[in-house]
């Protein structure tokens, strides 16, 4: 695949919060979670070379694409493979990898089987009980090879055409895994949206909203019901946890601290 530089700048400039800088103590997180992470690297290599008995080339391209998912986990979402739910395997394998890897061709068409050897690993050496959704993701290899041929042609030439594209690109994904009960509302009610640009709070609120809309939709299909009944469950946990106050905020809600800091940003800018 093509690099696309000024199209991957377009790209953040259009979709990436311009947020502050991270709050103290989740460098130290980040960090602690990348060590972890490398030692699993490093046994995964020698699984796969002594057990698996695969040649020297794929254990370094399933090692690139393995490190390429725990460093956007941890960077990211703040967690570790062992904690990814099905929205972080599908965003990164769908979306984030496709955008960022950069890797050779071989390489990331790889990329299912490197992701399903790894879990395998983590299963037989870390005891980790894979998930029936990972099983539905690798699957859809189809998908994943179609997505990388598209994103792969968007014309890079001419930014106003690549920027149409690229909405297209993301917006199809986005209607899947809004299909799966799977993508955070945009809306919040109150006649308030998640912003297109944000601060660092509401960036890392929206991430918790994110967070307890996965938790609820999985606890709620393992009752065994149905999509829209399960949409309608998730939709009223995420409505009420914007509208609950949290000690951590100073007894405010997280509404309220969105609400308060896109006030604080119009007093600045009128100052300014």
């Amino acid at each position: 695949m093509a690099a696309h530089d000024d199209g991957d700048e377009r790209e953040r400039e259009a979709r990436e919060p311009a947020g502050e800088p991270l709050e103290e103590g989740d460098d130290s997180l980040i960090q602690s979670l990348l060590d972890r992470g490398y030692e699993q690297l490093d046994g995964f290599v020698s699984w796969l070379e002594e057990s698996l008995k695969v040649d020297t080339r794929t254990a370094q391209q399933d090692c690139f694409n393995a490190e390429a998912l725990m460093d956007y986990l941890a960077n990211q979402s703040r967690k570790s493979p062992l904690d990814m739910n099905e929205f972080d395997l599908r965003w990164f394998m769908f979306n984030y990898y496709i955008r960022r890897a950069m890797a050779d061709a071989q390489t990331e068409e790889r990329l299912p089987d490197s992701l399903q050897r790894f879990v395998e690993y983590l299963r037989v050496r870390h005891a980790y009980e894979v998930p029936d959704w990972f099983y539905d993701v690798i699957d859809d290899r189809a998908y994943y090879i179609a997505r990388r041929q598209a994103y792969g042609v968007l014309n890079n030439d001419d930014e106003r055409e690549w920027e149409t594209g690229f909405r297209a690109w993301s917006r199809e994904l986005e209607e899947d895994l809004d299909s799966r009960v799977l993508w955070l509302p945009r809306e919040m009610g109150e006649g308030m949206a998640w912003g297109d640009t944000m601060g660092w709070r509401e960036a890392t609120l929206q991430d918790e909203a994110n967070q307890v809309w996965q938790e609820e939709r999985q606890e709620r299909l393992q009752e065994g019901l149905d999509y829209e009944s399960v949409r309608e469950r998730v939709e009223s946990a995420y409505l009420t946890w914007l509208d609950t106050p949290q000690s951590r905020l100073d007894d405010r809600t997280p509404r309220e601290v969105i609400f308060f800091e896109r006030q604080e940003q119009i007093d600045e800018a009128g100052q300014g």
